[in-house]
């Protein structure tokens, strides 16, 4: 396909490269379409690996407790990845984590990066669906090791010896290499694929050169929204700022649009972004302007995202945002801790109370995604 080729899996605690960290390496490079390296290694990421994630990878924190820190084994993935190209299905998310690990070492990782799913989709633009699992089941592929670093490695490289014989090694190649060449319009120093991006609903975070991001937002679709604000005409100066210095973008894919704000908001209440949206103090909201709250307690409004199999069950009452829920048990602490509260709520999100009126109230809403949780004393 190309002449050196390293294809990359890895697997963390969560999908955010500002907020986790890794916890398994793998590896398989090929030089002049001849296997010359297999590498795989657990790595300890230094904070508890959520149980939803322990569920879907099998990694457990008992697992990468005795696992060296990536630190240790930074030089020898650097080694492997010297003079190729880095390969991996959505590689944006996996070259991401690698520049924050590496960035938090010192080093400022450069390695050219092609995303197998922009592949599948020059290759085989009469399919929608080009996750890893959609190429398994439509190219007869099998493993028993998926979502373990390895596994999905193997999977990308059964795909790719597939495609090869398809269409030749003279045309992989081509397309491979023209996927390598930035898109007309997109600022040259961009380092992250703009088609990378899901077209799903989430949160993205553009970076400059520094470890604080120039700006963070929410999208119900990420590749859309990115797409409008890097290349879209007739930017104010502000806007022209923030495009001028992104030099690589990070998100995390949400189950859908009330997710992606709350999630925007809190990276922005983290991270303060450069380019924060306003400098300006928030207006305290008169409670008589609001509409009342239409229920007796708590409600929770459920979103999923059949892209990534994310499911979200988000916690709101008299219009603030309790937390944020992914299964039962989460869901039960959540509303436990909020019981014990004894300080005060807090003020009203105003784009928090507007997104909730749209949803609940206006014709067409999602109530049908409603779950009326049980009455509590402390919400009452």
């Amino acid at each position: 396909m190309l002449p050196s080729y390293v294809v990359l899996d890895l697997e963390t605690t969560g999908g955010s490269a500002s907020g986790d960290n890794i916890t398994e390496i793998a590896a398989v490079r090929v030089d002049n379409g001849v296997e010359v390296a297999r590498w795989s290694t657990l790595v300890n990421p230094g904070i508890p690996i959520p149980y939803f994630i322990q569920n879907l990878t099998g990694i457990s924190n008992d697992m990468v407790a005795d696992a060296p820190r990536f630190k240790h084994v930074a030089d020898h993935l650097l080694a492997l990845l010297d003079g190729s190209v880095l390969v991996a299905h959505n590689a944006s998310f996996d070259h991401g984590f690698l520049r924050g690990e590496y960035a938090r070492l010192g080093h400022d990782l450069r390695v050219p990066s092609l995303c197998t799913v922009r592949l599948s989709r020059k290759l085989y633009p009469q399919h929608r669906s080009h996750g890893l699992d959609a190429l398994m089941q439509r190219h007869g592929l099998h493993t028993n090791a998926r979502h373990r670093a390895m596994g999905d490695v193997e999977m990308v490289l059964a795909w790719l010896a597939q495609a090869m014989d398809e269409f030749g090694v003279d045309h992989l190649r081509d397309t491979a290499q023209a996927l390598l060449r930035p898109p007309m319009g997109v600022p040259v120093h961009l380092e992250t694929q703009l088609d990378d991006l899901p077209d799903a609903p989430g949160v993205y975070l553009l970076y400059g050169g520094s470890a604080t991001p120039l700006f963070i937002g929410g999208a119900a679709n990420l590749r859309q929204r990115v797409g409008s604000h890097l290349l879209s005409a007739g930017k104010s100066a502000r806007e022209q700022g923030i495009v001028n210095n992104t030099q690589r973008i990070d998100w995390q894919a949400t189950a859908g649009e009330v997710g992606a704000v709350l999630l925007a908001k809190k990276r922005i209440f983290e991270l303060k972004p450069t380019y924060a949206k306003s400098s300006k103090p928030v207006p305290e909201i008169d409670p008589r302007a609001l509409h009342a709250w239409p229920f007796e307690g708590p409600v929770g409004l459920r979103e999923h995202n059949p892209q990534n199999e994310r499911s979200e069950l988000h916690v709101f009452h008299q219009w603030r945002h309790v937390a944020s829920a992914q299964d039962e048990d989460e869901l039960d602490a959540v509303l436990s801790a909020w019981e014990d509260r004894t300080d005060d709520a807090g003020p009203i999100d105003l784009d928090i109370y507007r997104l909730l009126v749209k949803r609940l109230l206006s014709p067409g809403g999602v109530q049908a995604h409603l779950l009326m949780l049980r009455p509590r004393s402390a919400l009452a």
